[in-house]
């Protein structure tokens, strides 16, 4: 108790002394950090295996004409083997979609499909059998996702941010950006995913939305590996180039044709960049920091969170 005391009276600003503390430094973790080779794919197409019309084999080949490098094939509570799409040079990355009557989970790295009576056990299977829980078109009117239950959950990795087919069917069901920058400012670590969302080939939404990864080269490993990591972007058209961290400076380039908009807590624009390249210093005030690049035509792409600290 003396030794309290004593340590209290210290720690009380005495006349003429100066009390020194050590500042906690503000750091940006960049995703992108380990660097690569920017690897094009989508995770959500289902197949004649599921609900889609189409064989897996019709599908691998457009999309390996339309220069992708990987693709998940998600039928519903079934595993399509990766072996029926993918080739040398064209990565097949195992993913189901775990479909209930609450919601729709892409388990992406699954070639297996387990029940569960609630989304976090949905969401807890995934992960326990080692792969990435994404909650899939939460704004579809049949299975609509509220903001509380979502902030509930545990352990979830990835959210659909943009989902092609609902974007071109129904109007405002597509686009869930503001669902993602709710969770983030809630202080939920969860990843922004696009896909096509696929039924058919001939679905005018194909090819419409997809994700860019990150990676040191496009076999499964280190597609998975990245994408754990969160070293991927989500993409309607819009494409980035390369992310670098500098002290606190984000700077982001996309290509050609693009402007950028850097975004913080509770979706605020930081900053907005008329051209490609751009920079934005963070003060440690924004909960998080996300990058969208914008071309005239309207395509969109999103990079993945820069979360801050203090260490």
């Amino acid at each position: 108790m003396l030794v309290a005391a004593i340590a209290g009276h210290q720690l009380g600003a005495l006349p003429g002394t100066t009390i020194s503390a050590t500042r906690a430094t503000l750091t940006v973790e960049n995703p992108y950090a380990a660097g690569g080779s920017w690897y094009k794919g989508n995770l959500q197409i289902a197949s004649v295996h599921g609900v889609g019309k189409d064989l897996p084999s019709a599908i691998s080949e457009w999309y390996r004409a339309h220069g992708y490098d990987f693709l998940g094939i998600s039928d519903q509570n079934t595993y399509t083997w990766s072996s029926d799409y993918g080739h040398p040079g064209f990565t097949g990355v195992p993913t189901v979609n775990a479909s209930y009557s609450f919601a729709d989970v892409l388990a992406v790295g699954i070639d297996h499909w387990l029940p569960a009576s609630n989304l976090q056990g949905a969401v807890d299977w995934i992960r326990h059998d080692g792969g990435l829980p994404v909650v899939a078109a939460p704004l579809a009117s049949a299975k609509r996702q509220s903001a509380p239950a979502l902030r509930g959950l545990h352990g979830l990795f990835g959210l659909e941010i943009y989902d092609a087919r609902l974007a071109a069917t129904t109007a405002g069901e597509g686009d869930a950006t503001t669902v993602w920058d709710g969770l983030l400012s809630a202080g939920t670590r969860v990843y922004g995913f696009a896909g096509d969302d696929l039924v058919s080939l001939d679905d005018s939404s194909v090819g419409g939305a997809w994700i860019n990864v990150l990676a040191p080269a496009a076999d499964l490993d280190s597609l998975f590996s990245s994408l754990r990591a969160g070293a991927f972007t989500a993409s309607t058209g819009a494409e980035f180039v390369s992310f670098s961290v500098r002290g606190t400076t984000i700077t982001a380039e996309a290509a050609p044709g693009c402007n950028l908009r850097f975004i913080g807590r509770g979706g605020r624009l930081l900053t907005a960049i008329a051209g490609p390249v751009g920079s934005y210093r963070v003060t440690g005030a924004e909960g998080y920091v996300r990058v969208e690049a914008l071309r005239d035509d309207g395509g969109r792409a999103w990079s993945q969170p820069f979360f801050l600290s203090r260490r």
